[in-house]
């Protein structure tokens, strides 16, 4: 469900009830730990699940509002923090597809083969590149 107001624009990050914030005292480990409630760490990203950052040195958090009114996206880059917000899920994860192909191509810790090349809009990059991972279910074995 989209926000009422911002349906699937970046708006203004205070609309969060809370977020991370810089945090030059350790590394990205660290500051996956300290997270706000309601923040979690996202680690892979595609339909193979390629990493989403450099730990640890880079990494990626999401926020989903539990009434779906806003959604966050935290990008951590050696205790430098950017927080946006989105009024949908979609918005956000577009964003996030963004990043990842950013992160891929200079960091060169993403797929080998395929890519666009970076600033490629999220809706031109190929569908196996965006979106949450989500592992194919496991066969149930019999006993």
């Amino acid at each position: 469900m989209a926000h009422p107001l911002f349906p699937d624009d970046e708006f203004p990050v205070d609309v969060l009830p809370y977020y991370p914030v810089d945090d030059h005292s350790g590394d990205a480990y660290d500051w996956m730990r300290e997270l706000p409630v309601g923040w979690e760490a996202v680690g892979v990203w595609g339909s193979e699940g390629w990493d989403l950052g450099r730990w640890p040195e880079i990494a990626v958090a999401h926020y989903d509002c539990p009434l779906d009114l806003t959604y966050g996206l935290a990008h951590y880059v050696e205790g430098d923090v950017t927080v946006t917000a989105y009024g949908s899920r979609a918005a956000r994860d577009r964003a996030t597809d963004e990043l990842a192909l950013s992160t891929w191509v200079w960091e060169e810790n993403g797929p080998r083969e395929g890519l666009p090349p970076e600033n490629t809009p999220a809706d031109q990059i190929p569908a196996r590149f965006r979106g949450p991972y989500r592992p194919a279910p496991q066969p149930e074995t019999s006993r």
